[in-house]
């Protein structure tokens, strides 16, 4: 569990962190990168100290059976969330990618303001400040759910931070938002792993007994990628039969 912990906080803390990277690189580009850093700095920050609290206070007040099925639901609810938006992405219902578009509204809202670059620029920090924790908040909630159970809080915080480092780094060092990053399919993923394991640990929590304790887990993965699959097929199948007949 170590490990699948580790790579589902990656994994969301990328994804998280992409649109989170076009509006640090607008502020950076347009108004100067102090500001910039000082809000991603003060907004992980803040989203350390929410880990902190919730996750001790989880521990201190929630018996171990009742805290599986309450965390069950959590990641359940957030990985079909992020299962349901990846299949509509690539079922081509709405939009594959928006990364651009938030670059570019954060820099003309940047504009309108004359404020100096040499001074400290409150629109600035306010707006990387607020992006990065408004993205983050559901970092914040896979990490306490992962974190919770099975005492695995630094393991899901250090796969959290290590994917929203990577990102950063990489859209300081090129300049630009990460268009080309396979963002849909690591939200398809991180929404399957939650999905299933929100099952899994939810059915602990009611009394399930899985005839393959914690294997079942790779059968639900796998059930969720075929219906998953499943659905994106349908959902394009109908999109080229509308295209078909004009409509």
């Amino acid at each position: 569990m170590v490990w699948s912990t580790i790579i589902a906080t990656f994994l969301a803390g990328v994804v998280e962190s992409i649109e989170t990277l076009s509006v640090v690189l607008a502020t950076g580009l347009t108004r100067g990168w102090r500001s910039a850093w000082t809000g991603v700095v003060g907004g992980l920050l803040t989203l350390s100290l929410v880990i902190s609290g919730v996750g001790s206070l989880f521990h201190a007040v929630i018996p171990i059976r009742f805290l599986d099925m309450v965390v069950g639901l959590f990641l359940l609810l957030f990985g079909l969330r992020w299962l349901v938006k990846a299949i509509l992405r690539y079922g081509g219902r709405i939009a594959l990618r928006d990364e651009m578009n938030v670059f570019n509204t954060t820099i003309r809202q940047l504009q309108m303001d004359g404020e100096s670059q040499r001074k400290w620029d409150s629109l600035g920090f306010s707006m990387v400040f607020g992006s990065t924790v408004l993205e983050g908040a559901e970092v914040v909630f896979t990490v306490i759910s992962f974190g919770s159970v099975g005492k695995m809080m630094p393991d899901a915080i250090l796969g959290s931070l290590a994917g929203i480092s990577l990102v950063l780094i990489l859209g300081v060092l090129l300049r630009r938002p990460l268009v080309r990053a396979p963002e849909n399919g690591m939200k398809f993923t991180v929404g399957i792993m939650l999905s299933a394991l929100g099952t899994l640990w939810t059915g602990d929590g009611i009394g399930i007994r899985w005839i393959l304790g914690n294997i079942s887990y790779l059968a639900l993965l796998t059930v969720y990628l075929l219906v998953s699959v499943g659905i994106i097929a349908s959902l394009r199948g109908a999109t080229w039969n509308k295209r078909a007949i004009g409509m």
